[in-house]
């Protein structure tokens, strides 16, 4: 009986973790459908982790997220190649007031503090696109972080996210860059 209830134990171990998997590698809260566009809509994260063209897949361009609670846990995403009579219209920086105010705890600091509002980066196709909550990226829009190693270190992945996306896609990417016009418009 013992051993029959120490193998059922082992079993549970093992099953456990794939129904949990499941749960956690769904990077999206929402899919919608709005004129004939399926727009992706992912949960909040803090910031970028990695990206690039996936060694495996070079139709697939990666892009890894870092948890808003824990930065170690890492979600990721891809973009895939056009196909058909799709275009890439170009990335699009902007900030979104939230139906609900979410909750943050950062441990580390002991303070808790509400976003009511999340800046997004939306990568926009002819038939869909992607919007990315990053909460990081209001750290850009302060003018007192500037001199700050995590504000240059920021600015320099969401410039090189741009120039390798446009890339992928072959399309020309804007002089300077989309984000410093947008930071020089949105910045207090």
């Amino acid at each position: 009986m013992v051993a029959l209830l120490e193998l059922l134990k082992q079993k549970k171990k093992e099953l456990y973790p794939r129904n949990q998997r499941k749960e956690k590698n769904n990077i999206f809260s929402k899919v919608e459908e709005v004129n004939n566009r399926k727009i992706y809509h992912t949960k909040i994260f803090n910031d970028f982790y990695t990206f690039g063209i996936s060694k495996n897949e070079p139709t697939k361009f990666f892009i890894s997220l870092r948890g808003i609670f824990n930065i170690e846990d890492i979600s990721m995403f891809h973009l895939f190649s056009l196909r058909g009579d799709d275009i890439f219209l170009g990335i699009y920086y902007g900030i979104k007031k939230l139906d609900k105010a979410f909750l943050v705890r950062n441990f580390n600091k002991r303070e808790t503090y509400t976003l009511r509002k999340c800046e997004y980066i939306e990568f926009r196709f002819k038939k869909g696109g992607v919007f990315c909550y990053l909460s990081g990226l209001h750290n850009l829009l302060k003018k007192n972080k500037v001199e700050s190693s995590y504000y240059q270190t920021l600015l320099n992945i969401l410039l090189e996210l741009e120039r390798e996306l446009y890339a992928f896609y072959g399309k020309q990417l804007p002089e300077g860059g989309i984000i410093p016009k947008w930071i020089q418009k949105r910045q207090k």
